[in-house]
């Protein structure tokens, strides 16, 4: 057995190729890695490019487009600046760039570290409206912006073609405001508004000739349908059939490229302007991209596709592959010497309370514990059915409850979420439990919003029936569960041992615990709220009913599992008062309980001196709950 905290330090250390962007020519690839910009050759040659503030992009001439500092982007000896952080680089046919930029101060959402952008200013003074996403353009050249005016609006999405942008935008600038987007073509000095829904929007996309655009409509971090927009008619309509898209571009005014979520793997293919799938491959791992959802760069010639590429069993890497049918080929090795740490793999299948199939991933290690080397289903129908390649007892079963709600667990070589506790915890023995419940991305539209307004009903019934599952097939030793989790997974572990005491020890990480105070203090609830709760209204004597109902401080007194409980003292999307009221309200009750804040921190733990000591004490909680 491999020690867990040595797995996870290594596992801390991994190297992942950011903003993967693959020249026109298709014949080499720009990343960032550690904080520079390299170029990587088809054959894995990589050369440093220079200093980098996270984004690289091809101009269509073939140079290299740099964010090299948080205002700053350069290419060749040109240097400009803007007035804020820099998130989005979108270059033009034309010898421009379109830059999105956060203005100080403004908020990022979980997704970015639920932390304000560095703003100096002391004091800081808070007004609505005044910390905007804004676009600007330049003249690849000139250093002087060009800012297209959205007056009272912040951008979180942006296209450019033709010196016209297509933008997703929010009247409210904090994350809230992204619930209730709409879509605006900027055309000179015209705003005109396309769409306006209740989802979310995500990747617009400008047609070539200029009469068309696309976008993702879905839910939360979305993974979605395509909407096609006329630009001439004004006409909106989804475009065919297609489904659980995160990502897709233009090839011609005929066909589109797209990838995104299948199941816990990937897809992506072409499309055709129609709405018909021209070609679609699926593949089980994962493709790296902005908001950690699969996305692509494609040469001009739409054949070769690039992306930062894993797998259960590859580390992830620079990967190009063939547009039409997949395939992927990872041409770096900056992770090689950790692919011996990859562990068993498998998705597998339960059924709901309603009957509903229900998936998740289950990660073991032949020598944990004794347990099943690996586990087969000869028909997935049920746990008599399921058996074991090795022999041995029941594992412990650790559970490990993703956020969103509407995220997932993907097959990927060391599930980032919660701290990447999931891999260094099979090798501690573990049979480790990643479902992806009632809410989750990768089946769908429906499965997605089947959580709506049922959050901690459905969603974690499905979670307990799959520990029902393992336990009725053998895999899982009743007596020896844990469950825990990072943001919405984190409530859903509170609200776990609320309504059972079947875990032995739980682990809540950057959680909500009260919904009510939620509401006012997160800088995302104004729009997550009314999404998810489904009419829940604080401002009536009806909804903080309905949310106290939900919230796992109110429910104190049926709770006797062991709680370790971790946040980040800068965290403004679940902020760390959730973490101390759950905190206050378990000891109260007579809960043995521990809470641990980390300075500096946001949404999730990123200094590597924290995340080691969150893994030790996650590891030493569960080994002194007897379950490890």
């Amino acid at each position: 057995m491999t020690n867990p905290i040595d797995v996870h330090e290594a596992l801390a250390g991994m190297r992942y190729p950011e903003s993967v962007s693959l020249h026109p020519d298709g014949d080499r690839v720009a990343c960032v890695i550690d904080g520079v910009a390299h170029v990587v050759t088809l054959d894995g040659g990589v050369t440093a490019a220079g200093d980098c503030h996270g984004l690289v992009r091809w101009l269509p001439d073939g140079r290299l487009l740099r964010a090299t500092a948080p205002g700053e982007l350069a290419v060749d000896g040109w240097r400009a600046r803007v007035d804020g952080e820099i998130e989005d680089l979108i270059p033009g046919e034309d010898g421009t760039v379109l830059v999105r930029l956060a203005d100080p101060g403004s908020e990022r959402d979980g997704s970015h570290l639920g932390l304000r952008v560095h703003d100096p200013a002391d004091p800081f003074v808070l007004t609505p409206g005044a910390r905007l996403r804004r676009l600007a353009w330049f003249e690849i050249g000139d250093d002087r912006p060009h800012e297209l005016a959205l007056p009272g609006l912040t951008v979180w999405d942006a296209d450019w073609r033709g010196r016209r942008a297509l933008a997703v935008t929010s009247e409210d600038e904090t994350p809230a405001g992204y619930y209730r987007p709409r879509l605006d073509l900027v055309d000179g000095g015209e705003v005109r508004t396309l769409h306006r829904t209740s989802w979310q929007l995500s990747r617009p996309r400008l047609a070539p000739g200029g009469r068309a655009a696309v976008v993702v409509e879905g839910l939360s971090i979305v993974s979605g349908r395509v909407l096609r927009a006329d630009l001439v008619t004004g006409e909106v309509a989804y475009l065919g059939e297609l489904d659980d898209v995160t990502d897709l571009g233009w090839l011609d005014d005929e066909t589109l490229w797209f990838t995104g979520w299948s199941g816990t793997g990937v897809h992506g293919g072409v499309l055709g302007a129609d709405g018909r799938v021209l070609s679609r491959w699926t593949a089980r791992g994962t493709l790296g991209g902005r908001d950690g959802q699969p996305s692509l760069s494609v040469d001009r010639a739409g054949r070769v596709a690039a992306a930062c590429w894993e797998s259960p069993e590859l580390p992830p890497e620079v990967a190009v592959a063939s547009l039409a049918d997949g395939g992927w080929r990872q041409v770096t090795a900056l992770n090689a010497g950790l692919a011996g740490l990859a562990v068993h793999q498998e998705e597998i299948t339960w059924t709901g309370r309603d009957g509903l199939p229900i998936t998740g991933l289950l990660l073991t290690t032949p020598e944990g514990g004794g347990g099943p080397e690996r586990l087969t289903s000869e028909d997935g129908n049920g746990p008599e059915r399921l058996t074991s390649e090795g022999g041995g007892g029941p594992r412990p079963l650790v559970v490990v409850v993703h956020g969103g709600p509407t995220w997932l667990w993907s097959s990927s070589f060391a599930p980032a979420e919660s701290n990447q506790l999931a891999v260094p915890l099979a090798h501690a023995g573990a049979a480790v439990l990643l479902p992806n419940p009632r809410g989750s991305s990768g089946r769908g539209q429906d499965y997605a919003r089947a959580v709506i307004g049922r959050f901690g009903e459905a969603d974690l019934d499905d979670v307990l029936a799959g520990v029902d599952h393992l336990i009725a097939a053998g895999v899982a030793d009743p007596g020896r569960t844990a469950v825990m989790g990072l943001s919405y997974g984190g409530f859903l572990t509170a609200w776990a041992v609320t309504r059972t005491n079947r875990f032995r020890a739980a682990v809540v990480m950057s959680g909500v615990s009260d919904w009510l105070s939620f509401s006012t203090a997160s800088n995302l609830a104004g729009g997550f709220d009314p999404l998810y709760h489904a009419g829940a209204d604080p401002a009536t004597p009806e909804g903080r009913e309905d949310l106290a109902a939900r919230s796992p401080v109110y429910h104190a007194a049926e709770v006797e599992t062991p709680t370790l409980i971790l946040h980040g003292e800068r965290d403004r999307t679940t902020p760390p008062g959730q973490a101390e009221q759950l905190y206050r309200a378990w000891s109260a009750a007579g809960v043995s309980t521990q809470l641990v804040v980390y300075p500096r921190e946001g949404h999730e733990l990123v200094e590597p001196a924290h995340r080691r000591d969150a893994a030790e004490r996650v590891i030493g909680w569960l080994t002194g709950g007897g379950v490890l």
